[in-house]
């Protein structure tokens, strides 16, 4: 064999290990970065032999499987199942196997990035190193080789071969966004961890910036609930969704800490004491399952549906008013009822809030006479409601809207400031059940509590309103201290929930507390007399 076919050869059967550690990783795993496969792929373990899967079965193994061949990936995982050391182990393999690669490790806050996968990085990157001796570690980034830039804060990632991280924020911060779509590689790799609590609009930029061939995506957390961004990432039909239950991992199924500091089957036996089997922290943390909500929201989703089949009260009509004074931010919504009944929400882009005030008291031909810029909503006649019966929120913007009203000479319900004492129940000893530390809280809580008694009965035609109600109210959560009770502000869930503000929650709680009539003979000029 000549020198020249002898060359041909080696580089062939260097080609075809190189494909088989893309294709295969646990086979680059065992081979290449000199770790056990069998703390990936569990069912090989003795263990395991009639061992009926709680999850997805090998969910590290067949994850990363998934990855390697074109996947986007999504895993649902119970609390001390390895996933940030699987992600770790990604990230290397990635950069190994890909050369001028890029691999973006994100999630809402800089102390998740440092204390999770980028200290689990830093853990075994002297394995890297053995493999890339010209790699080098930095606070947020991995360079590959040293030809990558050192300017840490300004790095050209269209010329570098490295993982940086990238913190997405809490919120829907234009910025962050427009950064996470910059973001582009013929090979890149984009993780997210702590995905329930990403901010939908970085979500949404790194689905848009993943255009190439091999740009992947891969989602991970501990779910929250149905409406998180982990779990409708994992819902999307070019994902791989997988499912990590503690009851698979091998410390329980062994029943040993084979793997230190990982869940055992005490911890799994203490939350089953403290929260119970189908508690939404148990179902998420133990078996890996999305709840329907969070196990501190303030409206469970089936107090909500049993109120599809309440009893019809006879009552006034009344109507909840959220206001927004925006072209195409903020929508502002309207809720409408009869008695208990809850029959009609509108949501709209509101760019006068005076002029809401307007639809609301004027019908379409008046609003065109007039010259009110028309929002296509009913008016308090089309809906049979009295001006008194109507809530509106009375801060910021929604002062234009009462003094549109005050205008008109129609009292209606101004909706701010602290608790009314006056409508809280009180106990045997006449001490109050409750405090609130504001009315906003009040008026939350005692939606909670008709919708949990059932006094609400909920009878909405528009199945897209009905969505968008049930998706707002079970978001807000609560806690409780010997002072009150105090409700998630306002500005918080409309975080969790990618920027949009609960329109529609505020609206309907609004309409609950408006059509009880509380401080109707107080009002005078349409300000309540008691906030």
């Amino acid at each position: 064999m000549t020198q020249e076919h002898r060359a041909a050869k080696e580089a062939f059967i260097k080609t075809g290990i190189w494909l088989a550690y893309r294709k295969d990783p646990l086979f680059w795993l065992q081979h290449r970065f000199k770790e056990n496969p069998l703390d990936f792929e569990w069912s090989k373990r003795e263990a395991y032999t009639g061992h009926k899967w709680d999850g997805s079965v090998d969910p590290l193994a067949q994850a990363w499987r998934a990855l390697a061949e074109g996947n986007w990936v999504a895993i649902e995982a119970a609390t001390g199942t390895s996933k940030t050391y699987m992600l770790s182990r990604i990230v290397f393999w990635f950069l190994d196997v890909y050369k001028d690669s890029l691999v973006v490790t994100s999630a809402p806050k800089q102390d998740q990035l440092k204390l999770h996968l980028w200290s689990e990085l830093s853990k075994a990157f002297y394995k890297f190193k053995k493999v890339r001796p010209d790699a080098e570690m930095f606070k947020l980034r991995l360079k590959a080789d040293n030809s990558t830039p050192d300017d840490e804060d300004d790095p050209d990632l269209s010329d570098s071969w490295q993982a940086v991280g990238f913190v997405a924020g809490t919120d829907a911060d234009e910025a962050s966004a427009t950064k996470a779509q910059g973001f582009h590689r013929k090979n890149m790799l984009i993780i997210t961890e702590e995905t329930p609590g990403m901010p939908t609009p970085v979500m949404t930029a790194f689905k848009n910036t993943s255009t190439g061939g091999n740009n992947l995506i891969l989602a991970v957390g501990n779910p929250d609930n149905e409406l998180d961004n982990l779990h409708k990432f994992s819902l999307l039909s070019n994902v791989k969704r997988f499912r990590i239950s503690a009851y698979d991992y091998p410390n329980v199924v062994e029943d040993n800490e084979v793997i230190p500091g990982a869940v055992t089957r005490a911890s799994i036996q203490r939350r089953l004491v403290e929260y119970g089997e189908n508690s939404p922290m148990y179902l998420s943390r133990v078996r890996g399952m999305s709840p329907k909500q969070s196990s501190d929201s303030l409206i469970k989703l089936e107090w909500i549906e049993q109120c599809l089949e309440a009893i019809e009260e006879e009552g006034a009509g009344a109507a909840g008013v959220d206001v927004a004074n925006s072209e195409n931010g903020d929508k502002a919504a309207v809720a409408w009822g009869m008695g208990n009944v809850l029959t009609r929400i509108d949501e709209f882009y509101c760019p006068n809030a005076t002029h809401l005030a307007y639809n609301l008291i004027y019908n379409a031909a008046q609003r065109m006479e007039l010259g009110y810029k028309d929002y296509s909503i009913p008016s308090m006649e089309d809906m049979q409601v009295d001006y008194r019966y109507v809530g509106v929120d009375a801060v910021g913007v929604g002062v234009a809207t009462v003094n549109g009203f005050i205008d008109q000479s129609m009292p209606i319900q101004a909706l701010q400031g602290g608790h009314w004492e006056e409508v809280i129940p009180v106990d045997e000893q006449g001490k109050f059940m409750y405090r609130f530390g504001t009315l906003r809280a009040q008026m939350y809580w005692e939606l909670r509590e008709d919708l949990r008694n059932r006094r609400i009965k909920i009878k909405i035609a528009d199945k897209a309103a009905y969505d968008s109600l049930i998706s707002e109210l079970i978001i807000p959560k609560f806690s409780t201290s010997s002072a009150h009770i105090a409700v998630e502000r306002k500005d918080e869930i409309k975080k969790r929930m990618g920027g949009k503000s609960p329109n529609v929650a505020d609206a309907v709680v609004y309409w609950n507390w408006a059509r009880k009539g509380y401080r109707i003979e107080a009002f005078v000029f349409g300000i309540s007399t008691g906030g």
